[in-house]
C-alpha cells in the first residue's frame, strides 16, 4: 500500500480501532465521509492513518508518533486526494458494514 525507506506498510481497521479513532478525533468517520462527499478532513485522515498503520511483513503496529511523521511524507509524495482515496477504500474493505 505504502512504501517508506524500502519498508512496506498497510492500514488495518476493525471496530475497536474505529471506536478509538472516533474518540480521539471527536467525530464520526462515516459522518465525515458523507459530509465531505468522500473527502475527509486532514486531521481525521491523519488519525485514520497514524492509528491503523502496520508494517506489512511483520504485521507489527507502527507507533503513532512515527506513523504521523510518515503521514506527512506520504501526503507530500502522493497527494492528499490520493491518500484520502486509499484510506476510504481500505475502510470499505475492512469495515464494509459501515457502507451498507
Amino acid at each position: 500500500m505504502f512504501e517508506v525507506n524500502g519498508v512496506s506498510y498497510t492500514l488495518k481497521y476493525n471496530q475497536k480501532k474505529l471506536e478509538t479513532i472516533e474518540t480521539v478525533a471527536k467525530t464520526s468517520v462515516l459522518g465525515e465521509i458523507s459530509k465531505g462527499n468522500g473527502f475527509l478532513p486532514y486531521n481525521v485522515l491523519k488519525y485514520l492513518f497514524s492509528l491503523a498503520l502496520i508494517e506489512e511483513n511483520t504485521n507489527s503496529v507502527v507507533k503513532q508518533k512515527e506513523a504521523a511523521e510518515m503521514f506527512e511524507k506520504i501526503i507530500e509524495e502522493n497527494g492528499l486526494a490520493t491518500v484520502n482515496t486509499v484510506i476510504v477504500e481500505k475502510l470499505q474493505e475492512d469495515l464494509g458494514f459501515l457502507f451498507r
